[in-house]
């Protein structure tokens, strides 16, 4: 047991791979053969040159690949320390670096298969202390976490290239630098004055609008799902059109859906139920420049391309089903229900209600799913109970929760980088994590304007940026200071602006589903280019001393 605690700890000052870990922590290096003695356990292993003997509690003193290396007379103390101080961060040259991790890392492989033999005798022979593997539990768990931040931290590296791509990213999903000073803490009481009266304001419109989403609901009776739509095409429908011509983009493509894919035969809700659904969560859309029913209609259709797509490719046979539709479906339509045009950020400095009940995580996202679950609840539509043996509602309830949930901009790296990450791993398609894809979709379809063609994204883009900017005046009233991208006299030009969220943010999204998508990407990608194109055009006009620079 002493044996298997030194060597347990000396592993915590420096990282082992993956394969050796696994090793380590599951007890399946190698196979062992045991004889056993009446005061002697004998265990010959793969990876042992001798019989590794143990005694009562204790392993044999026969040196270990670790204990050999490090047979120099000194302490355990001594040993450790050495290790640990490799692993300081020190002012070393480049060779010198390469020199001490390539001899860490021959330390560590000894090291792993040192603890793998050791661990496994450990939790056959019934002496030893429980306490004991309970500790070498917890230190291989420890390690583990670091070797998957590590994983992390290198395919982070490979997605986002150069300080001007994180600029770009940190721009467009909020983050900003804080500063805490004297002058900060003098202004707070005033700020929070004006955040209350804000709310206050906000309540009193509230209560004079009640009542206009029953008004809403009765004028779209006898409508949608009728309208034939080209869901198939990437270009097909035009949601601008449709809002035109009745006022109600949302229900018309989520039936005209449900028509096509023939759900009413899978799902136990009847479909005028549905339909009563649908226009109630349409209604729900507030008359925001953006986040409003037509956007909600055009996530859901680019949604729809995107699965069907996918689902028409022969790597992909047999890997959706129509109750993965059906959840898609629901999370693209309710995904921004009741979006007060202000992002998280906005809400939780100000202290909104939202924000408290939410803890300030995902504070919208929240809302939407509580919205639309309350809807659903109230109005007593099973609309994602099946004729099917399985899966569960439950289950499919918390996919709708988890695609959601995708859509806040705080997790765009970390999903981008997750779903580049599993294309990469599995050659076959089959394997692909199917969460982690449907969430990639959602996210995907609810910033994939700039794939759309060029009059309907920079249509959507003037639209963002009036938001923005509105948010902006808002914060300035409060006493608050907005971020550059919704500062109307500090934001970029919007022609930039766009070029950085085309390139920076939009791009690496798209990346990873149009390796998946195959020839279905073309016209996404080509409309893509036009776009960038369009934008860099228009900012060489603007700026014709940057072109003479080479600029951009």
């Amino acid at each position: 047991s002493s044996t298997l605690r030194r060597t347990t700890k000396e592993s915590l000052a420096c990282s082992a791979p993956p394969r050796a870990l696994r090793a380590a922590s599951m007890g399946n290096a190698a196979p062992c053969c045991r004889t056993e003695a009446k005061d002697q356990v004998i265990t010959q292993c793969e990876d042992a040159s001798e019989p590794i003997q143990q005694r009562g509690l204790g392993l044999s003193p026969t040196p270990s690949p670790i204990n050999r290396l490090n047979s120099s007379p000194s302490s355990r103390a001594e040993r450790i320390e050495r290790v640990r101080a490799k692993t300081q961060p020190l002012h070393v040259t480049s060779s010198q670096n390469e020199e001490e991790l390539e001899e860490l890392l021959g330390v560590f492989e000894l090291t792993c298969t040192s603890i793998a033999t050791r661990y496994r005798l450990a939790v056959a022979n019934p002496k030893v202390e429980p306490d004991l593997i309970k500790r070498a539990d917890e230190v291989l768990a420890r390690v583990g976490h670091q070797m998957r931040r590590l994983q992390h931290f290198k395919v982070r590296g490979q997605t986002w290239q150069g300080g001007e791509a994180d600029r770009w990213v940190n721009m467009f999903i909020g983050n900003r630098k804080r500063f805490k000073s004297l002058a900060e803490i003098v202004r707070k009481v005033q700020v929070e004055n004006r955040i209350v009266r804000h709310w206050q304001g906000q309540a009193k419109c509230a209560k004079l609008s009640k009542g206009s989403s029953d008004n809403l609901i009765a004028s779209l009776e006898n409508s949608a799902g009728g309208t034939k739509l080209d869901l198939e095409a990437w270009d097909g429908v035009d949601v601008f059109k449709i809002e035109k011509e009745n006022q109600q983009p949302l229900a018309t493509v989520f039936m005209s859906m449900w028509q096509h894919k023939q759900m009413s035969s899978l799902s136990k809700a009847r479909k005028s139920k549905v339909a009563d659904y649908i226009r109630a969560v349409e209604s729900g859309y507030k008359e925001h420049p953006y986040h409003n029913r037509m956007h909600a209609a055009e996530v859901m259709l680019m949604s729809y391309y995107f699965w069907s797509s996918l689902s028409a490719r022969p790597e992909f046979k047999g890997y959706f089903t129509e109750v993965d539709l059906l959840v898609l479906m629901v999370a693209a339509a309710i995904h921004d229900i009741g979006h007060p045009a202000v992002n998280n950020d906005f809400l939780v400095k100000t202290r909104s209600s939202l924000a408290i009940r939410y803890h300030d995580r995902s504070v919208l996202e929240n809302f939407h799913l509580a919205t639309a679950f309350e809807l659903m609840k109230d109005k007593g539509i099973p609309l994602l109970e099946h004729n099917l043996p399985s899966p569960p509602v439950a289950s499919l309830r918390n996919r709708v929760v988890e695609m959601v949930l995708a859509t806040d901009m705080a997790i765009h790296k970390t999903l981008v980088e997750d779903m580049e990450m599993e294309e990469k791993r599995h050659e076959n398609r089959q394997d692909i994590d199917k969460r982690l894809l449907e969430k990639s979709l959602i996210h995907l379809a609810d910033i994939g304007h700039p794939l759309r063609p060029v009059h309907q994204h920079q249509d959507w883009a003037k639209r963002v940026t009036q938001e923005f900017f509105t948010q902006g005046d808002r914060e300035k009233d409060l006493g608050l200071t907005p971020i550059a991208l919704f500062d109307r006299k500090q934001a970029p030009p919007m022609p930039k602006s766009q070029i950085g969220f085309l390139k920076f943010v939009v791009a690496p999204t798209f990346k990873p589903v149009a390796a998946l998508l195959g020839e279905a990407a073309n016209k996404p990608q080509k409309c893509f280019e036009q776009n960038l194109q369009s934008w860099q055009a228009i900012a060489d006009k603007e700026d014709p001393v940057n072109v003479a620079a080479g600029g951009c």
